[in-house]
């Protein structure tokens, strides 16, 4: 059985051993949850971005940063691709989870939905359902989570919080605005399912999309990264 957060954990441990290298900042919280800071305070940038993606796919998908025509216009890229379209978009990489506690909010994409099955009929849907003891997930917010928010989303993934990591990417950061248009192969077959399409029957996906500016108010930056997706669908 393919694991989702096993597969995505090392791609995590390379951001933390190398964060200087990748411009994100990395802390243990009181609770042994590992934070990893991708653009909030921490510079973050492409490199981060291309890992992050890959995190976001269950490590079951690469990203590759390009340039790519669109008309007249050149633009900065990302490549997508894997060979488990289903489970690394579908049972991963989609922004499934809305997570709500107190006055937080966020929005979790990425491995650890597998274990908290968020939703759960997309889940029964695939057949798939992750079993691993760590969970990682990444969350759309601007602001670090407390630590009732982190022990929320452990007891939501059944793991302990020593054995969680999040990864924190606002939608006006680099790593937020290029995670976001990677996922062009998720939203393709998202919308074919919708027309009916067993996404299991899909063996191979990929696609490539521009990358939107980042703009620092959130609803402008949420704006210019759907236009981006539509550009390409």
């Amino acid at each position: 059985m393919l694991s989702v957060n096993r597969s995505a954990l090392g791609l995590v441990k390379k951001l933390c051993e190398r964060a200087e290298e990748y411009g994100v900042n990395v802390r243990e919280t009181e609770s042994g949850a590992t934070l990893i800071d991708a653009g909030i305070r921490a510079k973050g940038g492409f490199l981060a971005s291309k890992i992050v993606t890959e995190v976001c796919l269950g490590g079951l998908g690469k990203a590759e940063i390009l340039c790519a025509p669109y008309g007249d216009l050149v633009l900065p890229s990302i490549f997508v691709y894997t060979d488990h379209p289903a489970v690394a978009t579908l049972g991963s990489q989609l922004a499934g989870w809305s997570i709500k506690v107190e006055k937080y909010f966020a929005m979790g994409s990425g491995p650890a939905r597998a274990l908290a099955l968020k939703p759960r009929e997309l889940y029964e849907k695939i057949g798939y359902r992750d079993e691993a003891e760590e969970a990682v997930l990444v969350l759309e917010t601007s602001k670090e989570p407390t630590e009732e928010v982190i022990t929320y989303i452990a007891n939501q993934c059944g793991v302990k919080t020593e054995n969680l990591f999040l990864i924190l990417a606002p939608t006006s950061s680099i790593a937020g605005s290029t995670q976001i248009s990677g996922r062009i192969v998720e939203q393709g077959i998202y919308r074919l399912m919708e027309l009916g399409l067993d996404p299991r029957l899909i063996t191979h996906g990929w696609g490539h999309v521009p990358i939107a500016p980042v703009h620092p108010k959130f609803t402008e930056a949420m704006g210019r990264t759907n236009d981006a997706l539509l550009l390409s669908l």
